[in-house]
C-alpha cells in the first residue's frame, strides 16, 4: 500500500527521498506485529503497520502520510505534549491512557498503553519518533462494567442471599486427607444426588462444568496456600444427573494447623447455593439496559433519572452531545452548571422541590451549549415507584423548545409594537385633525376677515397633506408586507429625484427655519431607477432630518461618486440617535424616542420605506450619529447604470395654463364628498354636476351628457365598477371616466381599468391632479 500511494501532498515527500534512518525504522515497523507508527519531520508526517489500521477506523487509508496532528486532532491536546517531548529526545510510557477519540464517525472514549521513543537522523539529530502502542479499551471498560454491574446489583445480591439464607444453604466439610465431601441434605438436593451420606470428591467433580473446573480448583487452591490464603467465593456450573445445568455459588473457610509456609490445611468446610435465578436475572437486567439506552439514545431528547435523594442518575448521550459536559460533571446536581447563571437557582431550587414533593416537574431554562451559546429548554419530568410501591426517585426528558420560545418573543415584540403603532397612529391622526376640527369651528366667525381665513386655508391644507402623507405611507407598508411593491425603472440623473424631494419638502423645511444645503456634483450620475420612489426615498430623509431638528437648524443633502456607486448623505444637527437604535432604527414601527412626552410625531415606517426602496434599487442605507443631540446623517448608495441617461434630467414647471370647459359628472354617496369636489371642479372652470348614487347617474346621464364622469367605486346600491359597465354599454359618444376612491392599491386600479375607467385616482385628490387629468385626457383603449 506504501508503494502504491500518492505522496505528493504528504509533508514526507516520495520514499525515494527518505533518509536511511526513516527507511530503517519504517522497515523495523512494517515487520512488527504490534499496532506501531512513526512520526517524522518537523510536522512529523504519519507512517504505520497493518496492526495499527483497527486502531485508525474510518480514518485509513487516508491517514498515511498526513501531519500526526492533522489525524488526531481530538486527542492532540492529550498525546501532542507527548510527542514533542520525543522530539526533544524523552522517551515515555504511559499505561491505559484515556483518550476521546473519533475514529468511525463519533466520538468515543478509549483506552492506550503505549511509549513515544525519539528516533536520530544520520547526524545524530532527533528527526522523528515512533510509538508501540496496545488498545486497553475493552478491558478497561469491562472492568469499569463489572465495577459498575457490581455496585448497580450489591443490594440485590444482598437480599437474594438473605432470601437463600432463610431458605437454607446447602452446608459442605472436605477433607483434604481422605478426600471425603461431607454434607447435608440441601447441598444433595442442589447438586441433583440423593441423601445426605458422605461422597468422594471424584464423584463432586464429575458434575463440574469442564469450561468451570478448572477455574474453581484454582479458587480451591488459592483459598488453601499456607501464606496469605485468598477467600474462597467461587461460582461455577454443575450439570445435574438429570443432565440439568445449574450455577451455583460456593464459599468455604479454611482450617489449618501449623505455623509458615509449614502450615497445612485439615479441614475445609462452607455452604454453597443455587444462585441460577441469580445469573438469569443478571442478563435480563444486561439486555434491559441495553434496551434502555438504546431507547434513549434513539431519542430526539435528553432523558434522565433520578434516586429517592435527587441526585442525578443517568442523562442519555444526548445531554453530553449538546452541553459537552462529561457524566462526573453532569451527574449528582452538576447537569444545574450547565444552565445560565440567571436561570441555575430557580432550576435547581424547582427540581430539588419536586422530588421532595414527588410531583410533576415542569421548568423552562436557557441551557448552555458546548459551543457557548445558550438555547432554552423545556425540563419535564415525574416521580417512578418500585414494583414495591416505594418512591425510586424522578424520570425526565429535556427538548430543546429555542425556536418556539424565540418565535413567542418574537410574537410578543411583534403584538408590542402592533399596540405602540395603533396608539401612534391614533396620536397622528388627532393631530392633524384637531387643527382643522377647531378651524372649521371658528370660521363661521371671520366673516370680514379674510387674511385670517386665508391662513386657516392654509393651515387646514397643510394638516390634509400630513394626513395624506400618513395614508400613503401606511399603504407603501401594506405593499411592503405583501410583497406588491413594483418599480418603473428607467435611465435618470438622480440630481433629478434630489430636486424632485427638496421641491416637495422645501416648504415643510422653511416652515421649520432651518438651512437647507444641496450640494450636487458637475457631472450627472445616471441610476437605472423609479424617479417617484427615489423622490419618496430622499423626501422622507429630508423631512425626518427636518421633524427632529430644532428650529434654525442646518440640513444637507449631498451627492457624489464613490466607485461604481452613487452616494448621496442627508445630515442634520437635530437630536440624533441613541448608538443602540441605530440599526433598530429601520425596523418597522421603530421609534427612537417612546416616551409619552416625545416632541415628534410619527408612525415608525419611514425609514422602513426608505430600506425598502433603496434595497428594491439594488442599494443600501445605513444610519450614523454620536448619540443624542449629535445629529444624525443618512448615506444612501445605488449602484451607477452604464451608458446615457434616457429618464428626465430636469425638474420642470408644472404646464398651468387653462383648460376647455367641460360637463363633468361627479358620483358619490359621500354628499359632501361630491359637492366639494364639484366646487373644485368649478374652480378651474369646468361644469359640474354632483349626483349621490349609482341610479342617479344613469338617470342624469342622456339629459347632461357629461364630456367626464368621476365615480366613486364603494356605493350602496350600484357600485362604481356597475355604472361603469352600464356606461360602457350604451350607444353614442363615451365619456372619459375616472373611478375616484379610497382603494389605492395595484389590484384596485387594475380592477378599475378592467371594468371600463380610464382612469384612477386616490382619494383625497387635488386640483393640481384633477388639471393634469383634465388635461391629458382619455388614453386609448385597446
Amino acid at each position: 500500500m506504501m508503494r502504491r500511494h500518492d505522496w505528493s501532498g504528504s509533508p514526507l515527500g516520495p520514499p525515494d527521498g527518505w533518509p536511511q534512518t526513516l527507511r530503517s525504522v519504517v522497515g523495523l515497523m512494517l515487520r512488527s506485529r504490534f499496532p506501531m507508527f512513526v512520526a517524522w519531520g518537523p510536522r512529523m508526517g504519519f507512517l504505520y503497520n497493518d496492526a495499527y489500521v483497527d486502531i485508525l477506523g474510518a480514518k485509513h487509508p487516508s491517514a498515511l502520510g498526513r501531519a500526526f496532528e492533522d489525524i488526531w486532532s481530538e486527542i492532540w491536546h492529550d498525546v501532542g505534549p507527548l510527542a514533542h517531548r520525543a522530539l526533544q529526545g524523552e522517551a515515555t510510557y504511559v499505561e491505559n491512557f484515556p483518550l476521546i477519540m473519533s475514529r468511525k464517525g463519533y466520538d468515543e472514549p478509549t483506552w492506550f498503553t503505549f511509549s513515544y521513543s525519539p528516533v536520530a537522523d544520520e547526524d545524530g539529530t532527533i528527526a522523528g519518533m515512533y510509538c508501540v502502542c496496545t488498545e486497553t479499551t475493552r478491558s478497561v471498560l469491562a472492568e469499569a462494567a463489572r465495577d459498575a454491574q457490581t455496585q448497580r446489583l450489591s443490594t440485590l445480591a444482598e437480599q437474594r442471599q438473605l432470601a437463600l439464607d432463610a431458605a437454607g444453604l446447602g452446608w459442605w466439610q472436605y477433607d483434604p486427607a481422605t478426600g471425603i465431601v461431607t454434607h447435608d441434605g440441601r447441598y444433595g438436593q442442589i447438586y441433583g444426588l440423593d441423601g445426605a451420606a458422605p461422597r468422594h470428591v471424584d464423584e463432586i467433580n464429575q458434575l463440574l462444568h469442564p469450561d468451570d473446573a478448572g477455574r474453581l480448583w484454582a479458587a480451591v487452591h488459592a483459598a488453601t496456600k499456607p501464606v496469605e490464603p485468598h477467600p474462597y467465593a467461587v461460582e461455577y456450573r454443575i450439570r445435574r444427573p438429570d443432565g440439568n445445568v445449574r450455577w451455583l455459588e460456593a464459599r468455604g473457610i479454611p482450617t489449618f494447623e501449623g505455623e509458615g509456609t509449614s502450615r497445612r490445611v485439615t479441614s475445609f468446610a462452607g455452604t454453597v447455593a443455587d444462585v441460577t435465578d441469580r445469573r438469569l436475572a443478571e442478563e435480563v437486567l444486561r439486555e434491559n439496559e441495553a434496551r434502555f439506552r438504546l431507547m434513549a439514545d434513539a431519542s430526539p431528547a435528553a432523558l434522565w433519572l433520578t434516586d429517592p435523594t435527587g441526585a442525578c442518575t443517568f442523562l442519555s448521550h444526548q445531554w453530553y452531545e449538546f452541553t459537552g459536559q462529561t457524566e462526573e460533571e453532569a451527574l449528582g446536581l452538576g447537569w444545574t452548571t450547565a444552565t445560565h447563571p440567571d436561570d441555575a437557582e430557580a432550576a435547581r431550587t424547582a427540581f430539588i422541590e419536586a422530588n421532595r414533593t414527588r410531583s410533576i416537574l415542569s421548568i423552562e431554562y436557557r441551557l448552555r451549549a458546548k459551543d457557548g451559546t445558550y438555547r432554552w429548554a423545556m425540563d419535564l419530568g415525574r416521580p417512578w415507584y418500585s414494583e414495591a410501591g416505594e418512591y425510586a426517585g424522578m424520570v425526565g426528558v429535556v427538548f430543546d423548545m429555542d425556536a418556539r420560545k424565540r418565535a413567542e418573543e418574537a410574537v410578543e415584540e411583534a403584538s408590542r409594537r402592533k399596540d405602540q403603532f395603533l396608539a401612534t397612529l391614533a396620536h397622528e391622526l388627532r393631530n392633524p385633525l384637531t387643527p382643522i376640527s377647531n378651524a372649521l369651528q371658528i370660521w363661521p366667525r371671520l366673516e370680514g376677515r379674510p387674511e385670517e381665513a386665508a391662513r386657516l386655508r392654509e393651515m387646514m391644507g397643510r394638516q390634509v397633506r400630513q394626513m395624506i402623507r400618513l395614508i400613503d405611507d401606511l399603504l407603501d407598508v401594506s405593499r411592503i408586507t405583501r410583497g406588491k411593491i413594483e418599480l418603473r425603472r428607467e435611465r435618470l440623473d438622480l440630481a433629478v429625484a434630489i430636486r424632485g424631494a427638496v421641491e416637495a419638502m422645501e416648504p415643510f423645511i422653511e416652515s421649520h427655519g432651518h438651512a437647507l444645503r444641496v450640494v450636487l456634483p458637475a457631472q450627472p450620475l445616471h441610476v437605472e431607477a423609479d424617479l417617484g420612489r427615489l423622490v419618496q426615498v430622499f423626501g422622507n430623509l429630508l423631512h425626518n432630518a427636518a421633524k427632529f431638528t430644532e428650529r434654525g437648524g442646518r440640513i444637507e443633502i449631498a451627492a457624489r461618486r464613490e466607485g461604481d456607486a452613487a452616494v448621496v448623505r442627508v445630515r442634520d444637527n437635530g437630536s440624533g440617535i441613541p448608538r443602540e437604535m441605530l440599526r433598530e432604527i429601520f425596523e418597522i414601527f421603530a421609534q427612537a424616542d417612546q416616551t409619552l412626552g416625545r416632541q415628534h410625531g410619527g408612525l415608525g415606517i419611514g425609514l422602513t420605506l426608505v430600506e425598502t426602496l433603496v434595497a428594491l434599487h439594488d442599494g443600501t442605507v445605513e444610519a450614523n450619529s454620536e448619540g443624542p443631540g449629535q445629529g444624525s446623517e443618512f448615506i444612501v448608495r445605488l449602484p451607477l447604470a452604464a451608458g446615457v441617461a434616457t429618464g428626465p434630467s430636469v425638474v420642470g414647471d408644472r404646464d398651468l395654463s387653462s383648460l376647455p370647459s367641460r360637463r363633468v359628472l361627479v358620483v358619490d354617496d359621500v354628499q359632501s364628498s361630491a359637492d366639494t369636489l364639484a366646487m373644485m371642479l368649478s374652480s378651474i372652470g369646468q361644469q359640474p354636476l354632483a349626483v349621490y348614487d349609482g341610479a342617479a347617474a344613469l338617470q342624469q346621464w342622456n339629459d347632461f351628457a357629461p364630456d367626464v364622469a368621476f365615480v366613486d367605486i364603494a356605493m350602496p346600491g350600484m357600485d362604481g365598477y356597475e355604472v361603469a359597465r352600464r356606461v360602457r354599454d350604451l350607444s353614442g359618444p363615451t365619456p372619459m371616466l375616472v373611478a375616484l376612491t379610497g382603494f389605492g392599491q395595484d389590484e384596485d386600479r387594475r380592477r378599475a381599468l378592467d371594468a371600463g375607467f380610464d382612469h384612477h385616482l386616490v382619494k383625497p385628490t387635488t386640483i393640481d391632479a384633477l388639471h393634469d387629468l383634465l388635461a391629458a385626457g382619455a388614453p386609448a383603449r385597446d
